[in-house]
């Protein structure tokens, strides 16, 4: 639903997102009714049905109206990563994503921070990853979305900010695994080739 996309997530009316070129939106267009546009939504819903502290990693299927190239295609997957209690820092942000980023990527892998905007998150960082095995040499990739929860998120699913903090982060999984396995074209794990996939076992 609309709501569960933008506006619980501190979208403006107003905001570029929300336009049909950006959006698929389902007939009529005013119903309400879209196809998410990221795996964000996952975080009003897990405060809305469970019971505080928080801590859920939920895959999902997103759409969007990206033009098909190499590293591009309407249909993809992202991974969403949320936790709310108290207490909660951006210190335990990073020391969560240096985690996830060596279990993927092997013990020398390491994540840094910059500014960004998002209008879920405050403040809002993009995280680049240190990959040694990269293609011409160890270097920062970047990796996906993150930060501290926004005040007015859970304000809108009834949690009370000055009492509960939280961090979210996102990140492509296609994305992950082009990076991961050096992999030029992103169409390629969803071709059904079984060529491609029998390189990867259980890898994958």
């Amino acid at each position: 639903a609309e709501w569960f996309n933008f506006d619980a997530l501190n979208f403006g009316p107003d905001h570029p997102a929300r336009q049909m070129q950006d959006t698929f939106f389902v007939d009529p267009v005013g119903s309400g009714l879209v196809l998410r546009t990221h795996t964000s939504p996952v975080q009003a819903r897990s405060l809305l049905e469970r019971e505080l502290p928080v801590y859920v990693v939920c895959p999902g299927r997103v759409f969007r109206t990206d033009a098909l190239d190499a590293t591009h295609t309407p249909v993809f997957h992202q991974v969403e990563g949320l936790a709310v209690d108290r207490g909660l820092t951006m210190a335990n942000l990073k020391g969560t994503l240096d985690h996830f980023a060596r279990a993927m990527f092997g013990p020398e892998a390491r994540t840094r921070l910059r500014p960004s905007f998002f209008p879920f998150t405050e403040p809002s960082a993009e995280m680049d990853l240190w990959f040694p095995q990269k293609k011409g040499g160890p270097g920062w990739i970047e990796w996906g979305g993150c930060g501290m929860v926004n005040p007015n998120v859970l304000r809108s699913v009834g949690v009370d900010p000055d009492e509960y903090s939280g961090f979210a982060f996102g990140m492509g999984i296609e994305r992950t695994l082009m990076l991961r396995h050096g992999i030029a074209d992103m169409h390629d794990m969803v071709e059904g080739d079984v060529r491609f996939s029998e390189q990867f076992r259980a890898v994958i």
